[in-house]
């Protein structure tokens, strides 16, 4: 099978799988969300040497889970927790480079803010609406990036983390992921306030180039193409899901701004 049908079929698998819990909210979001974060502790555990670490991605996941559950002080009070936990073994087992703890802790710190960010528009007068709003907003982007990037790029973004983006492909990705997700809010997402949308729709965007840029540079950083093979054309569960997580932390963040 080649590399498209692939990624096709794979997508395709995804979309059944992802789609039902994201309507349905509830225990299902929340289940979707604790396999995502064990697949990705898994392969943040996995980074440096490419092996099964379960004790780590046991770690890993039950840390994302704790701290995107927390509330208040106590999310000042996971954080802190996380750190001194990944400090510690780093300290006693000399194999656990202080790369991985930086890593581990950044990355988790990521997922598990993005899932607060999910928590919170399912406990808002927000929903499954704006989940699609979110979405539209990050994978546009990409998909917009990469036809104009195609049709009409000539300069490199920054070769030394992605040698194919180029400014003419982000700036296309940009304007498409703004004004669809804008569209799309203004007709299908009455009850979000009208500063947020239009705020989210100019910052998401920016977020999700980002996230897709951040987790490159941190695949560079360890020397790998992908962080997994979990998902057939796609890589694993972190190479999917790097631009929309930064934007689930991006618009968790406006929402606070704006009282939600």
């Amino acid at each position: 099978m080649s590399d498209t049908k692939k990624r096709v079929l794979t997508a395709a698998v995804l979309i059944a799988i992802i789609i039902p819990p994201f309507l349905a909210g509830g225990i299902w979001i929340d289940l979707l969300m604790a396999v995502i974060s064990f697949f990705g502790a898994y392969e943040l555990a996995s980074m440096s040497d490419q092996k099964p670490h379960m004790g780590m991605t046991i770690l890993t996941a039950a840390a994302i889970i704790l701290l995107y559950h927390l509330e208040g002080e106590l999310i000042i009070a996971g954080f802190a927790l996380w750190i001194i936990v990944l400090f510690a073994i780093h300290i006693f087992y000399e194999p656990f480079s202080t790369d991985e703890v930086v890593y581990i802790y950044a990355i988790s710190c990521i997922l598990a803010m993005a899932w607060n960010g999910v928590c919170r528009i399912y406990g808002t007068i927000l929903g499954p609406d704006t989940m699609i709003y979110v979405a539209l907003a990050c994978f546009l982007c990409d998909t917009g990036a990469w036809f104009f990037g195609r049709k009409f790029g000539k300069h490199k973004m920054i070769p030394r983390i992605s040698p194919k983006k180029t400014w003419e492909g982000s700036i296309g990705g940009y304007l498409t992921g703004l004004v669809i997700s804008l569209v799309y809010g203004l007709f299908f997402v009455p009850e979000m306030p009208i500063g947020l949308l239009v705020s989210g729709s100019l910052v998401l965007p920016a977020a999700a180039q980002i996230g897709d840029l951040s987790f490159s540079s941190t695949k560079r950083h360890f020397g790998i193409k992908d962080f997994g093979k979990l998902l057939p054309g796609h890589g694993g569960i972190l190479d999917r899901i790097d631009s929309l997580v930064f934007c689930f932390m991006a618009f968790n963040a406006l929402m606070l701004a704006w009282g939600i």
